[in-house]
């Protein structure tokens, strides 16, 4: 043939090809071989792709192993199972139940091997919302005895977190449930065979009184000096008062629901190093009450460097329960049917003037809120920032308008207020304030003219906060946005 070429096809047969195809299809590999130079995930550092592989699934990680024997290797790498999260069918098979057709029942020798493997390699422990009761109690008892018959294979795990599955709103009419009975045991000798645990997170228990007193009792007897963070969140379903907070010496950061808050438990932390004391609220969260002011004002005067948070979260429409003379530092709601009301407003006004630095309703919401100007927290929130001058961080989600924003960052008592978080879709392009008798007739124009339009807005908020770089947030960047109390607090 003339004008060919003869080239060998993928299955190793000569054909013929012509010298426009032999010249592009070289060009083709020559560029194929220059991509794969730049991009070969297989020539990555360990310390990079044990990183990649920790943000994770369990699932996800094994289809990566299957991938090449470099991400083989480094699904064994130690900081791959920092942090092992159970779930329902993580180390589990299928099995066919006569009565309930298959099920996932917990693999027993899948579960010893994985342990003998990897167990010196977990640091943080997390137990999810689990459905299967049988399958979380095997799993507790598993651990516990694993580390009895080989000592010391469970003492680097640091943290532990906890939490149970109460809602059953898809298996019977009455749908909130509270652990117990043989699931509480197992759960109690789990914690008794952790002596590296630093961290402590128990949640949506809904105990009895009479379970919740000895609680934490062992745990109390072998880590009363080592313990530095405690959550216990809904521990009860009724008020109860919980003393085993006050026996860790060296605890920095407790969060603990209001039910099981009490004025013996005040005094006994206010003679240890408790830096930060977070109130918390969620759905499950019932019988509230507030504590004497006369027990706060006693904490307050004992250790005067903590702090207290409040915070609401989960599907909750309950307002929080504010605690009168507490030193109240932060307030903030992540619940998506939370609204600004003037009547908390005035509350955080009056209660915790003085102290406040934190305020804000994260998430994004779920309800309706009205354009006009007498229906929305514009005033609120202009009273907020004027009455509490210690204010730093703000986060908005509700709809105000630009003049309003202008007139937050111009407050007088705007020099301490450094975040300012606020969702792009609430910013609503208006000057609709009425002219007020401490403004001139030049700074009532300027006002119109500045918030008519949202760069001229941009540019006013970024030289009050000194932040060139500020702007608005979207709804996707507002969802995902999180706020540290702790830090943005001192």
């Amino acid at each position: 043939m003339v004008g060919a070429v003869w080239k060998q096809d993928n299955r190793g047969k000569g054909i013929y090809v012509d010298h426009e195809t032999a010249a592009s299809e070289e060009e083709n590999e020559d560029n194929y071989v220059e991509d794969e130079s730049l991009g070969n995930w297989a020539d990555l550092p360990d310390l990079v792709i044990e990183r990649i592989f920790s943000y994770l699934s369990n699932e996800k990680r094994y289809y990566g192993s299957l991938v090449c024997r470099r991400w083989y290797q480094a699904f064994h790498l130690p900081y791959v199972w920092s942090t092992f999260v159970l779930e329902d069918r993580v180390l589990s098979r299928r099995r066919f139940n006569y009565h309930l057709g298959w099920q996932y029942t917990l693999d027993h020798y899948r579960a010893q091997i994985f342990l003998y493997k990897t167990a010196k390699n977990i640091r943080t422990l997390i137990f999810a919302p689990m459905l299967n009761f049988f399958n979380l109690f095997e799993v507790m008892n598993m651990l516990s005895q694993f580390s009895e018959r080989y000592p010391g294979s469970l003492d680097n795990i640091h943290t532990l977190k906890f939490t149970f599955n109460c809602d059953m709103a898809f298996r019977t009419e009455n749908a909130i449930y509270g652990t117990g009975g043989q699931l509480l045991q197992a759960l109690k000798n789990l914690m008794s065979f952790l002596p590296g645990l630093t961290s402590l997170e128990l949640t949506n228990l809904l105990l009895d009184s009479s379970e919740a007193l000895y609680l934490l009792d062992d745990v109390c007897y072998t880590r009363c000096l080592n313990l530095h963070s405690l959550t216990l969140i809904n521990c009860t379903k009724v008020p109860c008062r919980l003393l085993h907070p006050g026996a860790f010496l060296r605890l920095h950061s407790l969060r603990i629901s209001p039910q099981t808050l009490s004025s013996d438990l005040l005094w006994l932390i206010s003679s240890t190093k408790l830096k930060h004391l977070h109130i918390i609220q969620n759905a499950y969260t019932e019988s509230c009450y507030s504590i004497e002011p006369k027990a706060w004002s006693d904490l307050n005067r004992k250790n005067p460097a903590i702090r207290v948070h409040l915070k609401s979260m989960g599907k909750t429409k309950r307002e929080i329960v504010w605690q009168e003379r507490a030193p109240v530092s932060s307030v903030l709601y992540n619940s998506r049917y939370s609204k600004v009301s003037m009547s908390s407003i005035l509350t955080i006004v009056d209660l915790y003037r003085d102290r406040l630095k934190v305020y804000g309703h994260l998430g994004l919401p779920r309800f309706h809120t009205s354009n006009s100007f007498q229906n929305r927290i514009d005033m609120s929130l202009i009273t907020l920032v004027r009455e509490c001058p210690n204010l730093n961080t703000l986060v908005i989600r509700e709809r105000i308008s630009t003049a309003t924003l202008i007139l937050l960052v111009s407050s007088a008592n705007c020099q301490r207020l450094h975040r300012l978080y606020l969702r792009r879709n609430a910013l609503l392009l208006r000057a609709d304030w009425p002219r007020s008798l401490e403004w001139t007739e030049d700074y009532f124009t300027w006002l119109k003219t500045t918030s008519r339009s949202y760069e001229s807005t941009q540019v006013e908020v970024s030289q009050k906060l000194k932040q060139p770089d500020w702007q608005a947030l979207s709804d996707q960047q507002f969802k995902i946005l999180k706020v540290n109390v702790e830090i943005d607090s001192i």
